[in-house]
């Protein structure tokens, strides 16, 4: 095997790889996006006496924004990973089928 085309199989494994890790981020994301929307939902639901006299800290908002910023970036540093090692994938093969 040459050095190139070991090269090309160390990148269709890191790809393999990236694309797991980008599924299991997408998987996160949508966990953590549908957390926040119901804790919305359920305090739009409250009469608006409740809703006035409610403090941010009192629900679980400030978490949940967080979790959800945290899992985007993680989903966007995949993508980028996996997008990355796709871009170098196809420049190798290209370059083991000459």
């Amino acid at each position: 095997m040459s050095t190139l085309e070991h090269k090309v199989k160390q990148l269709e494994e890191a790809t393999t790889a990236a694309q797991a890790a980008l599924d299991e981020k997408e998987s996160n994301l949508a966990a953590a996006s549908d957390a926040l929307d119901k804790a919305k939902a359920k305090l739009k639901e409250l009469s608006p006496e409740a809703q006035q006299t409610l403090q941010v800290n009192d629900t679980e908002l400030p978490e949940l924004i967080t979790a959800k910023m945290a899992a985007q970036e993680e989903h966007d540093e995949a993508k980028k990973r996996y997008e990355t090692n796709q871009k170098y994938l196809l420049i190798f093969r290209e370059k083991a089928s000459r």
